[in-house]
């Protein structure tokens, strides 16, 4: 392929020799062509996520943007100046999402609030931003993945303690629903073992409650890339500065398998069942109406009754040795003879500080 100055000097030519043939145009034709495709399919691999504001360093090119690292303290990236008409392609090979912001204060993406970043799914699929309009601050669209939803359905448990470590343990799929109360959050391990060939919802029986043991946890049947948003709404009337709160934990493990098939070889690396999220959800929100006393209501979302949603950035989740955001089964290697698989499940908790027929219902918005 011509350099840009091989290409300047035909052009040179044709400008300082008016009797410059039509048939000597091609090369200076072609090389153009060649060099204006090349730009356009440029590749910049292995990038690494910095910060997690506009403030970022990583600061995306024209071309296909390869990030292969990104944390809990750096996940953001920003896009180029931009000029109209141009585009990019950002594809994330990491473990989590990464923000990724306009390239101006005052930069839209989409019809997102200003300076609101899109985030890109650890996904390893190509997502093309174009540049819609120049100059400054400038605006960019893009075809984000499907958001989809879980919905637990509404989870019923009669509670016998309102101490402060009690909690409703729940999982649910298909319409069939795993609950109860037990006391504290669970610390159990061994539901992601063999995982691969491990059901939807895995529980061990209850017993006199709160049962401290009690343990539900749920994978997906089509694997989650990465929780976007939690919502959950209660019948709980709580007591004056006594909200309820709602986390998830997570079981995983890595498993082997014989190559090309799910018969179990031995388990690898795995995590106890433990805090999935680094701060519990309070539902702190009230459904608009009269509030009756504190205590459960009827239904779930009668007025008075309290609600919380978050939504989720990288630095919510904790991180450990395994892939952060990911839930379910994933193929991760092969040596040929075996299969590397990862498995996480997990489990829903209500710290509900009530005695009655608590109720609740949560949904997760998930890529």
């Amino acid at each position: 392929m011509a350099t840009q100055s091989e290409i300047q000097a035909l052009i040179d030519q044709i400008v300082t020799n008016a009797n410059y043939r039509a048939n000597q145009l091609r090369p200076l034709l072609t090389s153009m062509l060649d060099f204006a495709s090349a730009g356009q399919t440029q590749v910049f691999d292995g990038l690494i996520a910095n910060n997690t504001t506009a403030s970022t360093t990583l600061i995306l090119q024209y071309g296909v943007n390869i990030i292969g690292t990104s944390t809990v303290t750096n996940y953001a990236a920003k896009l180029p100046q931009p000029v109209t008409g141009k585009k990019i392609t950002v594809v994330n090979k990491s473990l989590m999402t990464v923000s990724l912001f306009p390239s101006n204060p005052g930069g839209q993406i989409n019809n997102y609030p200003v300076n609101t970043p899109a985030i890109i799914p650890p996904d390893g699929k190509a997502y093309e931003f174009v540049c819609v309009e120049n100059p400054l601050p400038g605006a960019w669209v893009w075809s984000p993945p499907a958001i989809n939803q879980y919905d637990s359905g509404d989870i019923s448990v009669t509670t016998t303690s309102s101490a402060f470590g009690s909690y409703i343990c729940a999982a649910s799929s298909s319409g069939t629903i795993y609950a109860a109360e037990r006391s504290g959050l669970a610390s159990s391990s061994g539901y992601a073992f063999n995982g691969l060939n491990g059901p939807q919802i895995i529980q061990n029986t209850p017993n006199v409650m709160p049962n401290s043991n009690y343990i539900a946890a749920f994978k997906p049947s089509t694997p989650w890339n990465a929780i976007t948003k939690i919502k959950i709404y209660s019948n709980i009337v709580p007591l004056p500065g006594d909200n309820p709160s709602f986390t998830l934990t997570a079981g995983s493990q890595y498993n082997e398998y014989i190559a090309g098939t799910n018969t179990f070889v031995s388990g690898g690396i795995g995590g106890a069942n433990s805090p999935f999220l680094q701060n519990p959800i309070v539902l702190n929100n009230v459904i608009p109406g009269v509030v009756p006393s504190p205590g459960v209501t009827t239904n779930i979302g009668d007025p008075g009754t309290v609600w919380g949603e978050v939504i989720t950035t990288p630095a919510m989740f904790f991180y450990g040795t395994t892939p952060l955001s990911f839930i379910g089964d994933q193929f991760i290697s092969t040596d040929g003879v075996n299969d590397t698989w990862f498995t996480r499940c997990i489990s829903a908790f209500l710290r509900h500080q009530v005695v009655g027929n608590v109720k609740f219902r949560f949904f997760i918005e998930y890529y």
